[in-house]
């Protein structure tokens, strides 16, 4: 007769189930958003939830009076579910039941955490304007923060492996974009944001208008088919971001996408990453546009 497999350390066992809770509920915080576009009994999981974003808002503006709303509706449920799928996985898989205590204790601590912030906690952050997420699997404030912007997008609330699956890292529809540049590269891209419903504008090589970036929610630096030098990238990023927080009252980093971009331009970008979602396309013409609106709403960030 075969041994019994060998029971995984404390510390592995703990770590799996954590992930394991944290995929399945994502997938069930999916469910919750398209359980909003049902009718009858089935739109009701997601009218509980809903009060999460009657709190805080698509203009990431907080509702105080909804706080006690969303703790009943959204964040006790979210507990209680939590703990139920972290009971049904150890049931399952025979996991140690102190591994159960451990998820149980963390679970607590964080509602006692989140309660005694007014919800205001690391992922509902009061910082204006946002900075850009953080890159990795992990989903930090920021990211959330988008969820909130977005409630359609940027729907893994613990690790980003859903919005991989699904696409939903890039919200694309009624989003103003800016296009620098006149090659057919850039034509593909315009005519696939358009096929998205983004709102597209393009600008000439030879009339830049700062202005206007700052002002856009994207921005696509494609100008100078036969160049890409690293000092017109900078300027004209460090002349939009400061005219964006001058004057504009967007709550969300500019999102800037270069296609191309010297050695020189990729040692200097880093000085706008606490400004910006940065993204380095300088394999994009070999993918193609769509290929590389793919890839984007799957949150890449270098291609």
């Amino acid at each position: 007769m075969d041994p019994a497999p060998a029971a995984l350390p404390f510390p592995a066992s703990l770590l799996l189930l954590l992930v394991a809770t944290s995929v399945v509920g994502d997938v069930i915080h999916a469910l919750l958003h398209v359980s909003l576009h049902r009718r009858g009994i089935l739109r009701w999981p997601g009218l509980l939830h809903q009060s999460h974003h009657l709190w805080l808002d698509e203009q990431l503006a907080f509702h105080d009076g909804g706080f006690w709303r969303n703790i009943a509706l959204h964040q006790v449920p979210e507990v209680m579910l939590r703990l139920v799928v972290a009971t049904v996985l150890t049931l399952a898989f025979a996991v140690d039941s102190k591994v159960l205590v451990v998820v149980a204790a963390l679970s607590g601590i964080d509602f006692a955490f989140t309660v005694s912030r007014h919800g205001r906690d690391a992922f509902h952050p009061v910082r204006r304007p946002l900075g850009p997420p953080a890159a990795g699997i992990v989903v930090d404030g920021a990211y959330h923060a988008l969820h909130h912007a977005f409630p359609e997008h940027f729907l893994s609330a613990h690790l980003k492996l859903l919005d991989w699956v699904l696409g939903t890292q890039l919200p694309l529809r009624g989003r103003r974009v800016v296009v620098t540049g006149a090659s057919s590269w850039c034509a593909d891209l315009v005519a696939a944001l358009h096929a998205e419903g983004a709102i597209v504008s393009r600008q000439a090589d030879d009339a830049i208008d700062v202005a206007d970036i700052a002002a856009a929610d994207i921005v696509v630096l494609g100008h100078g088919a036969a160049w890409r030098d690293h000092r017109a990238y900078e300027a004209i990023l460090t002349a939009a971001l400061a005219s964006r927080s001058a004057t504009s009252s967007a709550i969300l980093p500019l999102d800037v996408w270069a296609i191309g971009g010297d050695d020189a331009w990729q040692a200097r970008r880093s000085a706008f990453a606490d400004r910006a979602i940065l993204r380095q396309l300088r394999r994009g013409q070999n993918l193609g546009a769509v290929a590389t609106l793919f890839w984007l709403k799957r949150g890449a960030r270098d291609l």
